[in-house]
């Protein structure tokens, strides 16, 4: 990018000014909460809008893994166009990218823009994860990264769990209703971006490569990132199936998926202080444990009152890998580089969220359904090996 177009790009968006350090997460965490509740209006619906223009579900299932692909391939371009001229106008970029997607929804009629449109909304998400996640980790001091990072996942969760309600409320009276929502809570996040989040200092280097920042202490928050993108969409795709194959009614299926999002919510700012207090690798790697011995029992009760707590359980335990992996990499990896280190973890939870339906759906169709849970009981148990085998360096720069 030349010096000058990259110049007028940051300035364009330096609306921030000087503000306090408070009022700024709390700008940051506002943000994405409004963001993804916009998110939440829509992504149950895309499904349903793309079957009414003729789509079948092969079809369906292309267009949300392209949606993830793009995230994934994006990922990098975003880390490094972040460490080149700040966080901030990625951010703001980001959203207005994705907001621009989600509109594009109410008005398409053919199938194959849909691709067009879930790739544009993948790219849009990726800058928005990767410039938010540098901010935080950048303005974050060592002691209280873990529990900033917990605020930022909490934040995504209140936006997720409080959309898709009123997405289908609105798709009832209109089926547009829903996007236009998404995307005026996407302008609405990038306009508070950009009045309340301070611009921060942009390198003045020449930008290295992507993968030159990492190294082999960045495996094991890698690695969380990986397992959960791996958990959370294997999960999401197949839980609901296992639970109709043991006889689970659908209201009961509703109240165990309930139980993930609420276990997910009230465990992130617990957790993110406990690794600030006691050091997030032997934070990661209790929760790493217990996850494991809960996917382990699982498969071995079929009662509905037991999988509510083994969902509530599960929710707050996986949920601890996200934000305790991110703060790991804020204090391993220099503030300049920090959104190219970024965007290996959001590489890698891209890669685990595109093969985890299908490694747990191949394990399920030839070894049983039950593998559904002892495939993940055992990735989990190998990454508490990578944790427990992590050199002192890394665990002392991420303590």
């Amino acid at each position: 990018m030349p010096a000058c177009v990259e110049q007028c790009y940051r300035h364009a968006f330096d609306f921030g000014g000087r503000v306090s350090k408070a009022k700024a997460f709390w700008a940051i965490y506002t943000s994405v909460a409004i963001s993804y509740l916009g998110v939440g209006l829509v992504a149950p619906l895309i499904a349903i809008v793309l079957a009414e223009r003729g789509a079948n579900s092969f079809l369906v299932g292309l267009v949300g893994t392209t949606m993830f692909a793009a995230f994934t391939l994006a990922s990098f371009p975003a880390g490094a166009a972040t460490d080149r001229i700040g966080p901030k106008p990625i951010l703001i970029g980001g959203l207005v990218v994705y907001g621009i997607s989600i509109l594009a929804f109410a008005v398409i009629r053919d199938v194959w823009l849909f691709f067009f449109a879930r790739a544009i909304e993948g790219a849009g998400a990726a800058a928005i994860s990767v410039a938010t996640e540098t901010m935080i980790s950048r303005m974050s001091e060592p002691h209280e990264r873990a529990r900033r990072m917990s605020y930022y996942a909490l934040s995504v969760g209140v936006g997720w769990a409080a959309g898709p309600m009123t997405g289908v409320l609105l798709f009832g009276v209109r089926q547009e209703l829903p996007f236009y929502g998404g995307f005026a809570f996407s302008i609405a996040a990038a306009l508070l971006a950009a009045l309340f989040i301070p611009a921060s200092q942009a390198n003045s280097h020449k930008t290295e490569r992507v993968l030159s920042v990492f190294s082999a202490r960045l495996i094991s928050p890698v690695a969380a990132g990986a397992l959960y993108g791996y958990l959370m969409s294997s999960m999401v795709t197949l839980f609901p199936l296992y639970l109709k194959a043991i006889n689970i009614e659908e209201k009961k299926m509703g109240s165990i998926v309930t139980a993930v999002i609420i276990g997910t919510l009230i465990s992130q700012v617990p957790i993110g202080r406990a690794a600030d207090r006691f050091g997030k690798h032997r934070t990661l790697l209790i929760c790493s444990v217990a996850l494991a011995v809960v996917f382990a029992l699982m498969p071995l009760r079929s009662e509905w009152g037991f999988f509510i707590v083994a969902a509530a359980l599960l929710g707050a335990l996986a949920g601890s890998l996200y934000p305790i992996g991110l703060s790991m990499i804020g204090g391993l990896v220099r503030p300049e580089r920090m959104g190219a280190a970024t965007s290996l973890f959001s590489l890698a939870f891209g890669v685990g969220s595109l093969t985890g339906p299908a490694l747990s759906g191949f394990a399920m169709n030839h070894l049983g359904d039950k593998w559904l849970f002892y495939l993940p009981a055992g990735l989990t148990a190998a990454f508490c090996l990578l944790l427990a085998n992590t050199d002192g360096r890394e665990k002392a720069a991420s303590a």
